[in-house]
């Protein structure tokens, strides 16, 4: 039986190992697709099908991130022998923005993400993967999009893995008037989409250590990506997706308990984008949820140190073994 020990690159040999080992693999078998969605926005995804396919995992990024940050995760899933299929969620990647420009993340409204994920599934998973066994994978804003859907769609998936969820945003110690000031002018068609105070467009800055990653190697291959495609340097909010961001957190843990399928939250205590607080309540609301906790982690549990991302990983794949 295949463990993830067995071609997990560590962090000394990444540069190398993504450069020569993991991109030329996925290159070689990896497909880039299109679809339009059903407000006629066309959306990005890619597709790799292993033809030994135990089951299909179907990956929801994070806010800013893009396919090609989770080639480490997708090779990984392959050699594991799963079918990976990843969607650009509107306005990130490749994908339709319904802005001006690459840097601004905005969305009319969160539901919106949901409803582009089912068609993924409808449209694309469903008919390419070559079993009738679906994993969920999501995280950060992707697992607040997937804590929607297995509440919205509870037989579509067997299970799900939420890594570091955004149940509920950061909002940095904010005031509820100055948050309810900011809801407020999000409605106003000038404000909306308008970058939020404070965040502006790309501007290549280097910021590791000041980043979501412990592991360097794996922040320069983001890093190198994001400097090398333009479409991959979106940089920040408009009111109107923090708006949106912030209104989601009571819509999920109030609906919890819809939630069917086996979860498991993995859970970063160095994390400074998401509440911790609110994925304890998730995991207690949901009925079949654990939680797992990786003290010294920051958000980007996946881009730790080699003993965090080794024990992240065999609990991945414990978790999706568990349901064969």
């Amino acid at each position: 039986m295949k463990k993830i020990e067995d071609f997990f690159i560590r962090e000394q040999d990444f540069a190398e190992g993504i450069k020569s080992k993991i991109l030329p693999f996925l290159n070689d078998k990896i497909k880039d697709g299109y679809f339009i969605n059903r407000d006629g926005l066309t959306l990005h995804y890619q597709a790799i099908i292993n033809p030994d396919e135990k089951a299909a995992v179907v990956i929801s990024h994070g806010y800013c991130e893009f396919t090609t940050k989770y080639a480490e995760l997708i090779y990984y899933f392959y050699q594991m022998g799963y079918s990976v299929f990843i969607i650009d969620h509107r306005g990130h990647g490749l994908s339709d923005r319904q802005v001006d420009g690459f840097c601004k993340v905005h969305v009319n409204h969160f539901e919106d993400y949901v409803s582009d994920f089912n068609e993924f599934i409808e449209k694309i998973v469903v008919p390419e993967s070559l079993t009738e066994r679906l994993i969920l994978f999501a995280h950060s804003m992707g697992g607040a999009i997937a804590a929607l859907y297995i509440e919205q769609h509870p037989t579509v998936f067997e299970r799900a893995i939420l890594s570091s969820p955004m149940i509920q945003m950061s909002t940095g110690g904010t005031s509820k008037f100055m948050l309810g000031f900011m809801k407020l002018l999000s409605y106003i068609p000038f404000f909306n989409k308008r970058y939020l105070k404070g965040y502006h467009d790309y501007d290549h800055s280097y910021k590791y250590p000041r980043c979501s990653a412990l592991s360097k190697a794996r922040y320069n291959y983001q890093y190198d990506e994001r400097e090398r495609e333009k479409h991959y340097q979106t940089n920040g909010c408009t009111y109107g997706w923090s708006r949106e961001a912030i209104n989601v957190s009571k819509k999920i843990l109030k609906n919890a308990s819809l939630v069917k399928i086996p979860v498991i939250i993995m859970q970063a205590s160095k994390d400074a984008l998401v509440m911790p607080e609110a994925q304890n309540e998730f995991a207690s609301l949901a009925p079949n949820c654990k939680l797992h906790r990786f003290e010294g982690s920051k958000h980007e549990i996946f881009n730790a140190t080699d003993d965090i991302i080794l024990d992240y990983y065999n609990m991945v794949f414990d978790f999706c073994e568990s349901s064969r």
